[in-house]
Formats: structure tokens, C-alpha cells, sequence
């Protein structure tokens, strides 16, 4: 009997498992078949599942369809640039954001200094701040000083996103290792730049490369600061927000769109799912 309630248990379990999966994973099949469908066989209903795929729609999202040689016409769309500039602008802020949050993160695990925790909260309280309460300010700024549009001022605001995860993850990384390997190695003469760097940064590692991952996402993700303070530096969201074109039926192109813009987070994803794991789970055992 006990056998019995397990097993009908863990079907259960299967089966909510499942559901979920299902559920997670409709959104993003539905997105994979309208981006190989026919212009014509996306809105029709009822929905096809077996059809001819083309690979048109990425054809003309990359623009390298002739003028005229596909059925929406002479409308041309260069998404290269777009994916181009996420790239750099999500490269540029992990760079960024590790060059300034681990000393921070360091200084506030290791240093006594007046007011840590207040200072600690005040920088993680702009994570969880409106991204539009910083960037409408900014707007005026970054227009008047010639940051507008620009990968510099791009990856600068980018930190008010970034900067705030990489210091509170780097902190809680430094806390958990044990603070008698450094004072052992100052014993031994060590400078503390020498222990920062041979002793400490080596240990972080694993940590680290999972930190990069999560904020190179969360980047690549963000919508609201490339739509106010970019035109043509605009990353890879904001180009597909444009191709919703009003009068035009490109839901296949924007479909592939979306499936090109899924690819390298996906990539990066399955590459270091372990350095992944590593970082969001390195610091959580004391």
C-alpha cells in the first residue's frame, strides 16, 4: 500500500513536471514554427503543424534577399547591426561591471569601513529601481555631454543594471573564502595586491565566469535603456519592437528574429551551465 502511494506519488510529480515543461517550452516551439512558415500560413487557422519550411524570413531579416525577390516586397531589414551592437554593449558592461564590482565587492567583504551595510544596500537598491526613474533623467544628460547613441554611453548605463548583481555576487564569493589563507599568505610577505591577485582572484574564479554569464544576460535582455538612449546603436530588443511595422504582415520575419536573438544566450547557457551553477550557487554555504 505504502508502494502504491509512492508510485502515484511520483507520477504525479511526473506529470506536474511535464506540464510545466510544456508549458515553458510552447512559447518558444510556436516562435521556431512561425519563423520557418509562409507569410501566408501564419495566420491561418486552424493552425498548421506540417508545412514546407522556407528559410525566407531569415533571408530578408539579414537582408539578403534581392529587392522584390520575396513576398514582402521591397522592405529591407538589416539585423545584423542590432545583434552587432548587443554584442559589444553586453561585452563592454561584463568588462565593466567586473573592473568596478569585485574591489567593491572585496572592500566590502574584507575592509571595516563606516556605514558597509548601508552602502551595500544603497547600491543594491539600484538593481531593484524603475530602469525608467534613471534613464529620463539621463536622456537630457547624455544628449547635452555627446553620450547619446554612443557603445560608451550604452555600457555606462548599462551599470545601473549590471554593477549592483556583480558587486553583491562578488561580496558573498569573497566571504565564503576562508580569511586565514590570506592573512597566511601576508605572513609569508605577500603584499596585498600579491594576495588579491594570486591568492584570492584564482579562488573566485568559477564564481566569476557564472557572475559574467548571468549579467552578459541580463544585458542582453534589457529593453527599456537601449529603446530611450539609442538610435542606431540600438541592441537586438529594440530592433524587434521596430519590426512590428505597421500595415505589414512580418510576424514570420519577427519570429526569426526572436529565434536569432534566443541563440547565443542559449549557447552561452548550455556551454557553462556548470560555471552557471558554480555562480549561483558558490557563496550560498557557510
Amino acid at each position: 500500500m505504502r508502494l502504491n502511494r509512492s508510485g502515484s506519488t511520483n507520477i504525479a510529480l511526473n506529470l506536474l513536471v511535464g506540464i510545466c515543461a510544456l508549458t515553458l517550452a510552447f512559447p518558444l516551439i510556436w516562435i521556431l514554427l512561425m519563423s520557418l512558415k509562409q507569410q501566408g500560413e501564419v495566420m491561418a487557422w486552424p493552425p498548421k503543424f506540417i508545412f514546407s519550411p522556407t528559410l525566407e524570413n531569415f533571408r530578408v531579416l539579414f537582408d539578403a534577399a534581392q529587392a522584390g525577390a520575396t513576398s514582402y516586397g521591397t522592405i529591407k531589414v538589416d539585423f545584423l547591426t542590432p545583434v552587432t551592437n548587443s554584442v559589444a554593449i553586453a561585452l563592454g558592461s561584463v568588462f565593466v561591471s567586473m573592473l568596478l564590482g569585485v574591489p567593491a565587492g572585496y572592500v566590502l567583504a574584507r575592509r571595516d569601513i563606516p556605514m558597509k551595510e548601508d552602502i551595500a544596500f544603497f547600491i543594491l537598491g539600484f538593481r531593484f529601481a524603475p530602469a525608467l526613474l534613471v534613464v529620463i533623467p539621463l536622456f537630457n544628460v547624455f544628449q547635452t555631454i555627446g553620450l547619446y547613441d554612443t557603445y560608451l554611453g550604452m555600457i555606462w548605463v548599462y551599470q545601473v543594471v549590471t554593477l549592483p548583481m556583480i558587486v553583491w555576487l562578488s561580496r558573498s564569493y569573497i566571504e565564503d573564502i576562508p580569511k586565514d589563507i590570506e592573512e597566511a599568505a601576508a605572513m609569508d610577505g605577500a603584499k596585498p595586491v600579491r594576495v588579491i591577485l594570486h591568492i584570492v582572484l584564482p579562488l573566485l574564479k568559477p564564481g566569476l565566469i557564472g557572475a559574467s554569464l548571468l549579467i552578459f544576460l541580463l544585458a542582453w535582455h534589457n529593453f527599456a535603456l537601449g529603446l530611450i538612449l539609442s538610435s542606431t546603436k540600438a541592441p537586438v530588443t529594440v530592433a524587434l519592437l521596430k519590426l512590428l511595422n505597421p500595415g505589414v504582415q512580418f510576424y514570420p520575419v519577427m519570429a526569426a528574429g526572436l529565434v536569432v536573438t534566443m541563440i547565443i544566450p542559449v549557447i552561452l547557457i548550455v556551454m557553462g551551465q556548470r560555471h552557471l551553477e558554480r555562480g549561483l550557487t558558490f557563496g550560498a554555504v557557510k
